[in-house]
């Protein structure tokens, strides 16, 4: 918990945070990892806001070929905190409760909305083989994949046109 009093009462300008959160295993597509956090906390005019930046440290598994590696893209961190809302339809807002709030849940919510939902290990990933499982970036299996369904040749002449 981040206590927030010093901030609101004037007697800090800023409040600098650094914290890892150790178990992001409750991302999709993941095998295990950190993230830290980097932000500074400033109080504008009762609106208190988090700007920073989240680093993970993941390792992830390839949606296409399946094969482990590092994932460490930023991901930039920002949120509006307040301890009361003027209307209950602002949902920008993050409400502190006795003057705290919890980074690590604000990071967990930054992780899922933000991080990627698929990984892929590089741009040019040829997956793996539909038929054997060869990992196509490897070699070349040969399997004739040009298999198809022949309900769907009627389409073919009307897509001819």
């Amino acid at each position: 918990m981040l206590d927030l009093k010093k901030l609101l009462d004037g007697s800090k300008d800023s409040v600098t945070v650094s914290q890892t959160v150790e178990d992001c295993s409750f991302l999709d597509g993941i095998d295990c990892g950190t993230a830290v956090v980097e932000a500074v906390v400033t109080n504008h005019s009762g609106v208190i806001v988090l700007e920073g930046e989240i680093k993970p440290a993941l390792t992830v598994f390839c949606a296409r070929c399946g094969k482990q590696f590092g994932y460490s893209e930023p991901i930039k961190l920002f949120a509006k905190i307040t301890d009361k809302l003027a209307n209950d339809d602002e949902d920008e807002f993050i409400i502190m409760e006795n003057f705290a709030i919890d980074i690590d849940e604000i990071v967990r919510s930054a992780l899922i909305l933000e991080a990627p939902t698929r990984y892929i290990c590089k741009e040019d990933c040829k997956g793996l083989c539909p038929k054997c499982g060869c990992d196509l970036n490897l070699r070349d299996c040969g399997c004739d994949v040009s298999d198809r369904d022949s309900r769907w040749d009627v389409l073919k002449d009307f897509f001819d046109e």
